[in-house]
């Protein structure tokens, strides 16, 4: 079985993205569980504020995969991004390909 799929059976990077803005996050159901990334959206600008990713998930790189599946989502739908969530900053750090997505002026400190 690859990395992804160790412990659930189920192969994270074949699970979908659900945006709940009532609740103002984005979800990928995982079994059982649930991870989540949750943002505040103003006009075209959206800022990540907390990722929630359960612990026998994070090993199986779901983190990694919400991550990229809501940075996907944002530039699909034009969005301009402001990472307030240390997560995604480490994300972006590591793959600066999506900084591309940042709102002009803003720096990952």
């Amino acid at each position: 079985m690859s990395k992804n799929t160790k412990s659930t059976g189920v192969d994270v990077a074949s699970l979908n993205l659900v945006d709940e803005p009532e609740m103002r996050q984005f979800v990928m159901h995982v079994g059982e569980h649930r991870a989540r990334m949750e943002y505040d959206r103003h006009g075209d600008r959206i800022f990540l504020t907390r990722t929630e990713v359960p612990k026998h998930l994070q090993e199986q790189g779901v983190a990694t995969v919400l991550t990229e599946k809501t940075l996907s989502h944002l530039e699909a739908s034009k969005m301009k991004l402001v990472p307030l969530c240390p997560k995604v900053k480490d994300f972006l750090r590591q793959n600066p390909s999506w900084q591309r997505l940042l709102l002009k002026g803003v720096q990952l400190r």
